[in-house]
């Protein structure tokens, strides 16, 4: 069996530092949110500042959804749908990330100064 060098070792040590930063979590492509919009029916009922605090109530074909927005970060309080994941998935408040109830057809999502695109497709 051959003895490392000291450039493999290096090597391991720069591959496990590169890894570990990969997977630790850190996403450096968050940005701040600005804004709040919620969808209802794929058609957008209101836009709102997210530094303002309010209860925001839409109507979905359902019942009625209430949107909380507080200190800078936006969830899904109420809903009229059975299993409410939408709820349980709590606050969102970086660019470009969304609450959805989808048995009421309402969105929330967070809209920052920079539109950063589409991830992914999948059809």
């Amino acid at each position: 069996m051959l003895k490392p060098t000291r450039a493999d070792k290096i090597l391991i040590a720069c591959l496990f530092a590169a890894n570990l930063a990969l997977f630790s979590g850190i996403d450096y492509t968050r940005t701040a949110g600005d804004w709040v919009v919620i969808e209802v029916s794929q058609k957008e009922v209101k836009r709102l500042p997210l530094k303002v605090n309010q209860l925001v109530h839409v109507e979905g074909p359902l019942g009625e959804t209430e949107v909380q927005i507080q200190d800078g970060k936006a969830r899904i309080l109420k809903s009229p749908c059975s299993r409410k994941l939408c709820i349980k998935s709590g606050y969102i408040h970086y660019a470009d990330r969304i609450a959805a109830c989808l048995p009421n057809r309402v969105v929330v999502r967070i809209l920052g100064s920079t539109y950063r695109g589409i991830d992914a497709v999948v059809s």
